[in-house]
């Protein structure tokens, strides 16, 4: 049995969906697709959190291809995925902090707003290290 065929298997032995297992492990349900493909492999943080969810050792994740598989995964898209969620977040505290500006008449809210989008990238990456 390969790894992607063992990562469908658990996750359909547990009775939950792709989505459900994505939500759990703070990824895209198009991640858990792709290991249950074989089109990637998850990077060594989400394997430690694959084998903490269903109660295995990483030997017993991987199985008999402990030895084959290569755990440098998607996390190149993961990191880009990450990037593009840091400049939404900018781009929205700045369209937030100017339309309180107008709205409000008051520009001294529009540049708190900017200001707020500009920190919300490094809040969240602050907030996911302590989980």
């Amino acid at each position: 049995m390969t790894f992607s065929e063992r990562l469908k298997d658990l996750r359909k032995e547990r009775g939950i969906s792709q989505e459900e297992l994505a939500k759990v492990l703070h990824i895209t349900r198009q991640s858990i697709s792709k290991w249950e493909t074989g089109a990637a492999t998850p990077d060594m943080e989400k394997m430690k959190m694959l084998g903490a969810y269903y109660g295995l050792s990483l030997d017993e994740l991987l199985g008999e291809e402990a030895s084959d598989v290569k755990l440098t995964g998607d996390a190149t898209e993961e990191r880009e995925n990450q990037e593009d969620l840091e400049e939404n977040l900018i781009l929205g505290g700045f369209i937030i902090g100017i339309g309180l500006g107008v709205v409000t008449g008051n520009y001294l809210l529009g540049t708190a707003g900017g200001l707020i989008g500009l920190g919300l990238p490094y809040i969240i990456r602050g907030i996911k290290k302590l989980r």
